[in-house]
């Protein structure tokens, strides 16, 4: 019989560490003369003001992949957004190495970014807004992050993606159906789509109804969405998430491709799914001239 576990009970098992680490291109690149070794490209911590009290400056670390003479501003942008307890380092370590390889195959490259959506009032921060103000983390990334990232170009939406992990995946969700100029693409890996505040973050009816997904439904066909849920993924309330929203999706006529890898709740398997999703994310033509 398999065990049914929950976000809260994973929470040692799959995150990262919580206490900060600086990352710096002269630890990140590999060895030079090394012919097996990847370039797994520049990784720059930017530190960004929010308005709350909970973090009032976060952490975003930017990774750009090699260029080959392509201008940074030229690529497109992916936001990548960590589960609960995590942290940009858990998320950082999962798809480094795995993106510097599905580049090297032909994958499109683009930036990669992580911001850190921790919070300390509710810790479960869902990525949202408290309804105490304490944590304004959508604000921020969707206000702040953005601008301060693509300061040499702001994308337009066909060149901006969001992604997540677990609490990520629903935080990328909802973010994408808030803003629907701001993102083309959505994937979620391990996610869910409904309101599990864990931590009373959302306070009122009104409040739950905005933080819940399905009243946002109308908004989902513009976007495209990839869902993977881990066929040994039985966290709840995960479990057969990316079967109920891909089958809402459809219903409004959403493109979506839903994935099940093997492998549970884990950043195995976010790792094993970048290559795959690199892969299916679709830009303008017009852009990555020269690569």
């Amino acid at each position: 019989m398999r065990c049914r576990t929950t976000r809260r009970a994973l929470i040692l098992r799959i995150s990262a560490p919580l206490f900060l680490i600086i990352f710096t291109s002269a630890i990140l690149e590999p060895t030079p003369g090394s012919a097996a070794a990847l370039d797994i490209g520049k990784l720059v911590h930017l530190r960004i003001a929010s308005a709350e009290s909970d973090y009032p400056v976060r952490d975003v670390y930017v990774l750009t992949p090699k260029l080959n003479g392509i201008k940074p501003e030229t690529l497109p942008v992916v936001y990548m957004l960590h589960g609960w307890s995590g942290s940009p380092a858990g998320m950082i370590s999962a798809v480094q190495k795995p993106l510097a390889l599905a580049f090297s195959q032909g994958a499109s490259p683009f930036i990669a970014v992580f911001p850190d959506g921790n919070a300390k009032t509710h810790p479960d921060s869902e990525w949202a807004d408290s309804s105490d103000k304490k944590a304004m983390v959508e604000t921020w990334l969707t206000t702040k992050v953005i601008p301060r990232v693509e300061e040499g170009r702001i994308r337009p939406r066909s060149e901006r993606a969001i992604f997540g992990f677990s609490m990520g995946g629903y935080g990328a969700a909802i973010i994408a159906l808030h803003h629907p100029k701001l993102f083309g693409q959505v994937v979620t890996i391990s996610g869910y789509f409904l309101t599990d505040d864990i931590t009373a973050a959302f306070e009122g009816a009104k409040k739950i109804a905005y933080q819940n997904p399905s009243n946002f439904l109308s908004a989902a066909i513009n976007f495209r969405w990839y869902l993977a849920e881990g066929v040994d993924d039985f966290t709840q309330p995960i479990h057969g998430q990316a079967d109920l929203w891909g089958k809402k999706l459809k219903s409004v006529k959403a493109p979506v491709a839903i994935v099940k890898p093997s492998g549970g709740h884990s950043f195995v398997v976010v790792s094993n799914q970048i290559t795959p999703i690199a892969k299916w994310m679709k830009w303008p033509s017009t852009i990555h001239v020269g690569v």
